[in-house]
């Protein structure tokens, strides 16, 4: 029961939300030698990324999944295409904000965004293999 409303939770906006409040948090928490506003505004812009790309990130994995020609390619394709995505839009708005630490202030994200894109991948290989009659463990 716990676990079930776990998942509904973090498959939620409001888990989106709540998720990157806390690397949002953490963007503010680095950078703050930079001064309130910078701090402020960094951690806010780190908040909203976070928020937009775990609430699309799936959509984005299962777009990227689709333009491979075989299974593992898939996979790859849904894993790279996801890991480009985040991190490239990630980068991008820290270097138009400014912001001082843009490594330490994503630090905290980059293996639980390995985990989602490849665990994510390989359920979409996973649920491929079965629709096809494949038998998987």
């Amino acid at each position: 029961m716990i676990l079930s409303r776990l998942h509904a939770l973090i498959d939620s906006p409001l888990g989106a939300l709540l998720g990157g409040g806390l690397y949002g948090a953490w963007a503010f928490a680095v950078n703050h030698h930079a001064g309130a506003d910078n701090a402020w505004m960094i951690g806010l812009s780190h908040w909203s990324l976070s928020a937009f790309l775990t609430f699309f990130g799936v959509r984005i994995m299962r777009l990227c999944y689709g333009l491979g020609r075989w299974p593992l390619m898939s996979v790859a394709c849904s894993f790279l295409g996801s890991m480009v995505f985040t991190y490239a839009l990630l980068i991008s708005v820290h270097t138009a904000l400014g912001t001082p630490k843009i490594l330490l202030t994503l630090a905290p994200g980059i293996l639980p965004t390995i985990g989602f894109a490849s665990g994510y991948s390989l359920l979409l290989y996973r649920e491929e293999r079965i629709e096809d009659g494949v038998q998987v463990a």
